[in-house]
């Protein structure tokens, strides 16, 4: 048992030590104690019934998701539930491949060394539902704490990947608490996601998951195990027109260069991709702008030189470019990948 369920328990336990005084002076009194008892009563039910179980799944999961509408409260269809559920999946598992994907070392593969499939074994399980709007629980899971897989995909890889899902679900609560309707706090987000490349990926998938006003649910907000203390925001349709508002002008302390790399993780809708096996660098994250769309449609696996302003973290490592002219360089070879999942 952990924060949530515990804190719950002491409010209940002031509660019923509130109820019983109520009782005791009314009796004192010469009056009927159960009709005092009748408002803590209620704040008991719907303490239990609201917050209970809540609270049993904040301290079960990674990530709690809350959405709210007055469509929701009637009840969430299931086409609805479906639907973000499959958003939700979709937006963790980009950051995490982009987590992942930019702290490994490409500089020595090759067409003769294959590439890793995104194993399915580590999605993200529905830990469960809560009372109240619609409420959805995520927890992440090795493969080796889960019954069903007999055998991880890859000794060691499997690991890394775990904890950047991990890293994904925690960073997509961090950046959520600093986004309002009007603004967003640029400067904590930067202090608390230092990596530009990092910092852009989980800002891309916090304008995807947040509300556009045409579906059943008007805002969504998030809460992690690891919440610093600073209270959640809801995310709503004003929240996502600030957030990309953001994501068009990602790149803040900049300068110019050029890089030479191979495409991969090619996101059409956000217009970013990253480039790996960039040498002294490893693997940088792209923005490009709409005139570079059908050639990086075309591009991804191609070796490409990429000109623009870029932004570097400690150590003065370029990790975030603003595309300002794209060249392909080489087409791409024929690449077998490992079966390890699906991609």
């Amino acid at each position: 048992m952990s924060g949530w369920v515990k804190a719950l328990e002491a409010k209940a336990r002031i509660i019923h030590g509130q109820l019983a005084e109520a009782r005791k002076l009314a009796v004192e009194a010469g009056l009927d104690p159960d009709e005092v008892s009748q408002p803590y009563l209620d704040l008991i039910n719907d303490l239990y019934r609201d917050e209970c179980q809540f609270a049993q799944l904040v301290d079960d999961a990674d990530l709690i998701v809350r959405y709210s509408g007055p469509a929701i409260s009637l009840g969430p269809t299931m086409s609805m539930f479906t639907s973000v559920c499959r958003d939700l999946r979709s937006q963790i598992q980009g950051v995490a491949k982009a987590i992942f994907g930019l702290s490994i070392d490409e500089s020595r593969a090759s067409a003769s060394r294959p590439r890793l499939r995104w194993p399915s074994e580590l999605d993200p399980l529905l830990s469960g539902l809560a009372h109240g709007s619609l409420v959805v629980g995520v927890r992440i899971q090795s493969p080796e704490q889960d019954a069903r897989v007999r055998q991880p995909a890859l000794a060691g890889v499997s690991d890394s990947i775990v904890e950047s899902v991990r890293m994904a679900v925690k960073n997509i609560a961090t950046v959520s608490r600093h986004v309002g309707d009007s603004g967003i706090d640029e400067d904590a987000i930067q202090a608390e996601l230092p990596d530009p490349a990092i910092r852009d990926t989980v800002l891309v998938a916090a304008a995807k998951l947040a509300p556009t006003g045409r579906k059943q649910y008007k805002s969504v907000t998030f809460y992690s195990k690891d919440d610093t203390g600073v209270p959640a925001k809801e995310l709503t349709p004003s929240s996502r027109r600030v957030l990309n508002r953001v994501i068009a002008r990602p790149v803040r302390a900049s300068r110019a260069g050029s890089f030479e790399g191979v495409i991969r993780e090619v996101d059409l809708d956000a217009r970013r991709f990253e480039i790996r096996r960039v040498a002294n660098a490893g693997a940088i994250r792209c923005m490009y702008q709409s005139q570079e769309h059908e050639m990086v449609r075309h591009s991804l696996d191609a070796r490409v030189r990429v000109t623009g302003q870029y932004e570097t973290m400690a150590g003065q490592q370029p990790r975030l470019v603003a595309v300002s002219s794209l060249e392909v360089l080489e087409q791409p070879a024929q690449q077998s990948e490992m079966p390890v999942g699906s991609r």
